[in-house]
């Protein structure tokens, strides 16, 4: 979080100003992970006053969603959340018709496994496997959150969705995918290539060394509400073992696919696509 979102914090009034002061502290505080900030690491990314942040830090941890440790002096988004974040994923659909498939998928690639879905112009990483393979690649937890077209499975998301809504999500986010070294003309290239072949790739221009691909998990409409994505050192995503990985990833999205075949033509899919429900 920065000033951009502190601006908008501050022009809300009455009860919306708490709420959305409490949503970026912890939103702050996810972003710091397992490292947690200083109190006036928060007052720094936030923006907001030291009293304010102190106070909302308090309540916060009172009531589980922050948990601070006395021996460092650093405060973590608290457990409290896990329940949040589980819930979320049940409301969602998805993740139960997944588990066989990923799992399976872990086995068939001895690599790491993700499912991601969309979140407004976002994508969430909600399931992950790790797989067997010595050299592994944890580039995203639970609950992450990446600009559409940053990653395989987030650019499989966007991929597979209207030119309209590709078009909207090109023109806006930029300097978000910029300040990651990924640009609108590389992720408007990507998107003509993941359209083209079926499968998104990113050949390492997240990370140096390291891949990922992904396919879409596809509703009636053959939009994307999910997808499927398989991360390994880039050696491992090249050339016949590439091509090996794809079709075990597009068997997995089919077994999906067809076990939540009814929520795939609901209202909810829907809200997942580029379309309006």
């Amino acid at each position: 979080m920065g000033r951009e979102e502190s601006d908008k914090v501050a022009a809300e009034k009455g009860d919306h100003q708490n709420v959305a002061r409490a949503a970026l502290v912890i939103d702050t505080l996810a972003g710091a992970r397992e490292q947690g900030l200083r109190l006036t690491d928060v007052v720094e990314k936030t923006g907001l006053g030291t009293a304010t942040i102190h106070r909302l830090l308090a309540g916060l941890v009172a009531y589980g969603f922050v948990d601070l440790d006395k021996a460092s002096n650093r405060y973590f988004v608290g457990l409290k959340m896990i329940s949040w974040t589980a819930a979320a994923i049940e409301r969602y659909g998805l993740a139960p018709y997944a588990d066989n498939a990923l799992d399976r998928l872990c086995r068939q690639t001895e690599d790491t496994v993700y499912l991601s879905l969309r979140s407004g112009n976002d994508a969430v990483c909600v399931d992950r496997r790790e797989g067997s393979y010595p050299i592994r690649t944890l580039t995203l937890a639970l609950g992450d959150r990446r600009p559409l077209g940053v990653g395989a499975g987030s650019l499989a998301l966007l991929a597979f969705q209207s030119d309209a809504f590709v078009n909207g999500v090109l023109s806006s986010d930029v300097e978000r995918r910029n300040a990651m070294g990924i640009g609108t003309d590389l992720v408007e290239r990507l998107v003509g290539e993941a359209r083209e072949k079926g499968f998104a790739l990113n050949e390492g221009f997240l990370i140096p060394g390291m891949s990922g691909v992904a396919v879409p998990i596809l509703d009636h409409d053959r939009r994307a509400v999910a997808a499927i994505s398989v991360a390994a050192i880039t050696t491992r995503l090249s050339g016949e073992r590439l091509h090996a990985v794809v079709e075990d990833l597009k068997a997995a999205a089919v077994d999906v696919q067809a076990g939540a075949a009814d929520i795939l033509g609901s209202p909810l899919a829907k809200r997942f696509s580029g379309r309006k429900g």
